[in-house]
């Protein structure tokens, strides 16, 4: 008899005694054991038509979608050559494939078994697939029909059923060189610099200079070398894993602080008469906003962490089950996707730097039978890192006895209102102090404030013994106080810039979102990796210039057409080299450049065409902001006639916010920046305003961060401002030296660029 069967690696035979877990083989979407399983640049694995369906519902306008699993945006067109087909998961289906017992094949001649006789056969007959005996044998080659069929022994048959099962196992994960190569010979190599299997003979001829070894000895080389950075993630996981049960305590503290903060004020609210009701209502709502900013920022930053530990455990455990289950065929084939998704996660930021938080407290007031109306109190906010935040904490004195009342409950601008007698204190919004004021008085201050604060006042002040009651109301926060000027020094790194590139002149530095530098000079665009080493270079074309380069990459070149007509061409700043815009403008004059994601061209300038009845287009002076669409063709020119007020004089450098949709412009000729929203019309502008002290000579440069802070650098001041994407200063930093570029990193490191060539990474939010 002669046994078939599947063939046996040596993978499969140190294999045969494990269990293959349950996970192992089930899709995350459906559940049910995987059906062509393929998987994502994440490493995660799902059934082609799950993720299929997943991509359909879930592409947004860029092509991307998210990993059902850990969120990582995928991009199939850029990660496949635009084919938009993902990677089979070999592994996965090997392993779903059930084993096949061997198949019992009877060996008895064939036509002695037709005639009665059971004769064991010495003889296979290739052409008919037949056994046959010694003497049915020689009569069957005899015939003239059959003369030309093939012979071969039982050992040949079975020698050429096992070469089969091989060759075919062996086509299904690497490329081999031809059809003589058989996995089984002892000269059979994997050549690493062609990434292809060789036989003997192919390697001889034709890889006898290229580095060849042994399938076994390049798999175990691979285990060896992936220990390492495994147990790196390993760290990282564990890391954020504590991080993350530290926020669950901060966040079950702030919501003990918050629910105890509302009760006080529940408790201190029953003393009181109507008009503490409504205040009541005003400290909660201020309470609710405050406590919701910081558990949003908790929220944010879970998710993101989340997000990075669902990344890591599924690059581990498909690692660790390409390791546990592989075979070195397998691991061979997969070794360079896993290395580069291991270095991409060990060198991204871990996000568990610790969050700032808000310490709120409620202030104990000076309570008397005659004022009464102050029991309520103050809310107090202290900033403290995640896991320190203490239970009980001495409250501050007041710091003010006389409180000017705001209306406004969001940021209001640049600077702060004053206080009478206040000790540069910025303050929320708060109860005017009612002093020997009579209703009527009341009535006509109020005026121009909410109606529900006046009502308030107003039926509080028909009782005589409330005329004299003193409403306070002290606010402690870390916006920008006096003190929160600093001088920029100490940086936690410092990166040089090659010296072939210092050679070159600079036209441009910029920091996309990954960290890396992409600077733009007169001949090349260099693309750094965040620790300076140089990771790629795009060439310019010939009669192409770089005119600007934004603070987030994005370099813009130019070609002069003439009669004020340019050609433009904005690239992405992934450092692909990938055109984001490219199409031909009418400008009179360029002073910057940039496009938003969509390819949306932004230009600044400070003339613009105008048409007249008389004399035809004619240029007309004063800064404006040109948006061109996709096809070429001018969408928006926002001018000072926009904003009835010159804020426009030389708009220069542009940043675009994309979450906030948002655009803002630094003008070193009105001195100011200005904020943009997404229909074009003013959300803020801060700057130097008549009248009052000049705060910039420029502004210069302008950038964001990833939380939506504004970067705002004057050069001549050497003052580096940072703003809330409302208007509302928070810091600003002094420096003696004149820097090139200034921007932010994503794990929120302010950058400041010299001409040296030397780049400092400073901490700016803490």
């Amino acid at each position: 008899m002669v046994w078939t069967k599947k063939r046996c690696t040596s993978m499969d035979m140190e294999q045969s005694e494990l269990v293959i877990p349950r996970q192992l083989l089930c899709c995350k979407l459906c559940d049910e054991e995987f059906t062509k399983p393929c998987y994502l640049p994440c490493l995660h694995t799902f059934c082609q038509k799950c993720i299929d369906e997943h991509r359909v519902n879930s592409t947004d306008d860029d092509g991307y979608f998210p990993c059902p699993t850990c969120m990582t945006e995928v991009g199939l067109e850029e990660e496949h050559g635009g084919q938009g087909n993902l990677p089979e998961n070999i592994l996965a289906r090997r392993l779903s494939v059930p084993t096949i017992d061997p198949i019992k094949r009877e060996t008895l001649c064939f036509y002695c078994k037709n005639a009665g006789n059971f004769v064991e056969g010495k003889t296979h007959c290739v052409n008919c697939d037949e056994f046959l005996c010694t003497s049915c044998t020689n009569s069957h080659t005899a015939q003239e029909e059959f003369a030309d069929h093939q012979l071969q022994s039982e050992e040949d048959y079975n020698a050429s059923l096992e070469k089969s099962s091989s060759t075919t196992t062996q086509g299904q994960v690497l490329t081999v060189c031809c059809e003589a190569y058989d996995p089984l010979d002892i000269g059979a190599m994997f050549c690493v610099e062609c990434d292809i299997s060789v036989c003997a003979d192919c390697h001889v001829n034709k890889h006898a200079e290229h580095r060849c070894a042994e399938l076994m000895t390049i798999a175990q080389h691979f285990e060896t070398k992936i220990k390492e950075p495994l147990k790196e993630l390993d760290n990282d996981s564990e890391e954020i894993s504590e991080f993350l049960v530290n926020l669950d305590s901060t966040e079950q503290t702030i919501l003990e602080q918050k629910d105890s903060l509302k009760q006080n004020v529940r408790d201190r609210t029953k003393q009181l008469c109507s008009l503490i009701k409504d205040y009541q209502k005003l400290l909660l709502d201020d309470i609710e906003r405050r406590f919701d900013d910081q558990l949003e920022e908790i929220k944010t930053r879970r998710l993101d962490l989340e997000m990075h530990l669902e990344a890591i455990r599924g690059v581990k455990d498909f690692t660790n089950n390409l390791i546990t289950y592989g075979s070195y065929e397998e691991k061979v084939h997969l070794r360079k996707k896993v290395g580069y998704r291991i270095r991409e996660l060990c060198e991204e930021s871990l996000g568990t730097d610790p969050i700032q938080i808000h310490s709120v407290r409620l202030m104990e007031p000076n309570v008397t039978v005659d004022t009464i109306c102050d029991m309520f109190g103050t809310i107090s906010t202290e900033e403290q890192s995640v896991g320190t935040i203490a239970g009980d904490t001495k409250e501050n004195p007041p710091t003010s006895q006389h409180f000017q009342r705001y209306h406004s409950f969001g940021d209001s601008g640049h600077g702060s209102d004053s206080m009478e007698n206040a000790e540069n204190v910025e303050t929320e919004p708060e109860l005017v102090e009612i002093f020997g004021k009579t209703h009527g008085d009341l009535q006509r201050q109020d005026s121009k404030q909410s109606g529900s604060d006046s009502d308030m006042l107003s039926s509080s002040n028909s009782s005589d013994k409330i005329k004299n009651v003193k409403f306070r109301e002290q606010v402690e926060q870390s916006e920008f106080q006096n003190e929160n000027v600093f001088n920029l020094e100490n940086p936690k790194r410092e990166v040089v810039l090659p010296a072939p590139i210092q050679k070159e002149c600079i036209k441009g530095i910029g920091i996309n979102e990954k960290g890396d530098i992409i600077v733009g000079t007169t001949t090349t665009i260099h693309v750094l990796e965040k620790r300076g080493i140089v990771r790629g270079q795009i060439p310019l074309e010939n009669g192409w210039n770089i005119h600007s380069v934004a603070s987030d990459g994005k370099v813009s070149m130019t070609v002069p057409r003439g009669d004020n007509r340019f050609k433009v061409r904005v690239l992405r700043n992934d450092g692909t080299g990938h055109i984001l815009s490219d199409f031909n403008v009418e400008s009179f004059g360029l002073n910057f450049v940039t496009a938003d994601k969509s390819g949306t061209l932004i230009i600044t300038s400070n003339r613009y065409a105008q048409i007249h009845k008389s004399h035809g287009k004619a240029a007309k002076s004063g800064g404006n902001i040109a948006f061109y669409g996709s096809d070429g063709y001018l969408l928006r020119r926002i001018t000072n006639e926009d904003f009835h007020a010159n804020l426009l004089e030389k708009p220069q450098m542009v940043v675009v916010d994309e979450k906030r949709s948002r655009t803002y412009v630094a003008d070193p000729g009105s001195h100011k920046v200005i904020a943009l929203n997404s229909e074009g019309g003013l959300a803020f502008e801060y700057g130097n305003i008549e009248g009052q002290e000049e705060i910039y000579q420029g502004p210069d440069l302008i950038s964001i961060d990833k939380y939506g802070n504004v970067i705002v650098t004057d050069k001549r001041e050497g003052r580096i401002d940072i703003l809330g994407h409302k208007g509302n200063l928070k810091k600003s930093f002094y420096t003696d030296d004149i820097p090139r570029f200034v921007g932010a990193t994503p794990d929120k490191l302010l950058v400041t660029a010299m001409p040296d060539g030397n780049m400092k990474f400073y901490e700016y939010l803490s």
